[in-house]
């Protein structure tokens, strides 16, 4: 079947795009300045009501500063992996497709997920990820109907598939099964 495809997304001409969410890391990185100084405010001026400020303060740089090196690491070895052309490629029509939330959600619940080939892709419009995350309720171009060719690479830290390179023929299959949005496939 000569499909004529068309490319959509593609991180893997350009690997250096493929970063970590700086702008993410830095909100969690105020935020514990913040409590950094609070909690030096506390000990300084002896807040009896506050004692386990200093305690949290501490708790939350620990956390962010594990968290930012995990970060790091995964975009790194996504980058790495796609420089070296160490990714996955499948092709064909959906198995099922199911919309994601227009505005992202708490959860990955409302999450766009559909599978090629019985590989699961699922990702949602509030993620912050290196990758592709674009659902079709909010413009992106994965339909139930289109014939999908996706390069992924296989997150090292959070195990999910992260899509480096997306290329659709639409209306080029029959119609997968619809999963509706907030519903377990």
């Amino acid at each position: 079947m000569g499909q004529s495809y068309r490319t959509v997304f593609d991180l893997t001409g350009q690997p250096e795009l493929i970063q970590p969410a700086y702008w993410f890391i830095a909100i969690f990185l105020c935020a514990g300045i913040i409590f950094a100084g609070l909690a030096w405010m506390a000990v300084r001026e002896n807040w009896h009501s506050r004692r386990s400020l200093p305690f949290f303060a501490a708790a939350w740089i620990i956390f962010c500063t594990f968290m930012v090196v995990v970060d790091f690491r995964d975009a790194a070895a996504i980058r790495n992996a796609v420089e070296a052309g160490k990714f996955r490629t499948v092709e064909g029509c959906l198995d099922y497709f199911r919309p994601g939330a227009p505005n992202g959600s708490k959860t990955t619940s409302g999450n766009e997920e559909w599978s090629i080939q019985g590989l699961v892709f699922s990702y949602g419009e509030g993620e912050v990820r290196p990758a592709f995350h674009s659902v079709s309720t909010a413009g992106g171009e994965v339909r139930a109907d289109a014939r999908v060719r996706v390069s992924f690479v296989v997150s090292p830290a959070y195990r999910r598939r992260e899509i480096v390179k997306l290329e659709l023929a639409p209306h080029a299959c029959p119609m997968a099964r619809n999963v509706k949005m907030y519903e377990r496939p």
